[in-house]
């Protein structure tokens, strides 16, 4: 199905002010993609040409892209909106001005941002300024990737199910010292306000097998619980306050991310794949349930699979994923987190499908909502990632070039922490950072003067100048 972007005249429902769209989708399985080769805001970017979009839309992956090098691009509010046929309205994230170059010629164009991964659109505004060279258009034949990932999906869809996986014939262990005595902590008081989302989730987790209610135990465990970025609620065991103290930590070690990267170099398109409720798709032995019950406001409940919190848990979950696809090549596993590729698109689909096919087979589950296949870039391991190399995230490049000046330890201690993560793609840095380390050692007061002052901005200017770094090459 592809989506296209046609004028509509205005919803009573919104401002007269708005522009409004709407979004008719239809099926392409019998129409061509055209794409045309832009450089926008100095980055090359592949456009699907839409005579019927009457707008251009930039996904929002293509806009985090432009926010390597000098300056920032900054997103106005949008006074647009998007209509799908039967009326629903999708809000735009906002709108950009693009300085794109084609066939030797700029321009100053306006785009619009959504969020998702869906193909950026080249529509009829942009068409009548670009006047476009027909004639060298390139004709890619997406129709038969299209239906290939159909086919795919289709081939694997027991993978992308919403009910709950169970790794066949492995189950976790937890080890514990056997003269460890067991903790049994109270339940912790749960705020008003979550007690029906708590309540909901351990309903949702009984009924799907994850928990089963138990009248005693010696061990147990209180809990947090978390709101996730995404709006999803988790319960998790506070185990730092009992098993974890006594049980064996599972070294298995997590790769590193420039192990990962090095391993998909020279890789032209990537895949990455999400594990749904990742660490819970392993079954408990039986012995190591009755470590890992949780206390809360509605009783005792035990685990029957892995948990979250658990010390030993990311070990456990690497070695099962790493034994699973091991093998397979362009393909590389950080716990929950699959990445695919391939030195072209014929390599990529069979290494892809090698990946589906074990899944499926040990009866694991993807959440495909959080599944991206056969994109230019992802978004890994806290980096973004193409054909061309590695660089820095937009959002966390912003979040450190605004923090404000340091007033304590404690406050250096953080910055210095958010800076140190993108640390390889910063030139000198540790000789530009010297004076502010000296204020971190013991018996030095802090003293925050000109040239302290000077060392904090020239460590934001690295961060915004950094480069890709290219992968490795033999």
């Amino acid at each position: 199905m592809r989506a296209h972007f046609v004028e509509a005249e205005a919803s009573d429902t919104l401002s007269s002010s708005e522009s409004v769209y709407s979004l008719f989708q239809i099926n392409n399985s019998n129409r061509n993609a055209y794409t045309v080769q832009l450089k926008i805001n100095g980055r090359q970017c592949s456009m699907e040409i839409d005579t019927w979009a009457a707008v251009t839309v930039l996904n929002e992956n293509t806009f985090k892209s432009m926010q390597t090098g000098q300056a920032l691009v900054v997103m106005q509010p949008s006074m647009t909106a998007l209509r799908t046929y039967t009326g629903e309205v999708i809000s735009v994230l906002g709108t950009v001005m693009a300085e794109v170059e084609y066939e030797n010629k700029k321009y100053s164009l306006t785009a619009h941002v959504v969020s998702g991964q869906a193909p950026n659109l080249l529509g009829r505004d942009w068409l009548q300024q670009l006047k476009l060279n027909w004639q060298n258009v390139e004709h890619v034949q997406q129709v038969t990737d299209y239906s290939r990932l159909h086919s795919m999906l289709n081939k694997y869809s027991s993978v992308f199910k919403k009910e709950l996986g169970t790794m066949k014939g492995i189950k976790a262990k937890i080890y514990v010292n056997p003269e460890a005595q067991p903790k049994y902590c109270k339940a912790r008081a749960v705020p008003y306000a979550l007690r029906p989302k708590v309540e909901s989730e351990l309903k949702r987790l009984v009924s799907e097998g994850t928990i089963e209610p138990v009248q005693f135990a010696e061990w147990a465990t209180p809990i947090v619980p978390i709101m996730k970025s995404s709006g999803d609620f988790r319960i998790c065991g506070d185990y730092k306050a009992t098993i974890n103290r006594a049980s064996r930590l599972d070294n298995y070690p997590i790769p590193k991310t420039e192990d990962l990267v090095a391993t998909i170099g020279g890789g032209e398109k990537f895949s990455k794949l999400d594990l749904s409720q990742a660490y819970q798709q392993l079954e408990l032995d039986e012995d190591s349930k009755k470590y890992l019950v949780i206390n809360t406001h509605k009783g005792l409940f035990a685990y029957n699979r892995l948990p979250y919190g658990v010390s030993s848990a990311p070990g456990i979950f690497q070695r099962v994923m790493e034994n699973l696809l091991q093998g397979i090549p362009f393909t590389v596993v950080r716990v929950d987190d699959v990445l695919v590729s391939g030195k072209n698109d014929a390599e990529h689909w069979d290494n892809l499908e090698e990946v589906l096919r074990r899944l499926a087979e040990a009866s694991l589950r993807l959440n495909q909502e959080k599944c991206t296949f056969m994109a230019p870039e992802v978004t890994y391991c806290g980096h973004l990632i193409d054909q061309t190399g590695v660089r820095t995230m937009p959002e966390k490049v912003q979040a450190t070039v605004e923090a404000p000046a340091p007033q304590t330890v404690t406050q250096l201690q953080s910055y210095l922490g958010m800076l140190n993560f993108y640390h390889r793609y910063l030139p000198n840095v540790s000789t530009v950072l010297a004076p502010l380390h000296m204020l971190l050692k013991s018996g030095v007061p802090w003293q925050w003067g000109k040239q302290q002052e000077k060392d904090f901005a020239e460590s934001k200017q690295l961060l915004l100048g950094s480069t890709v770094l290219v992968h490795f090459d033999s």
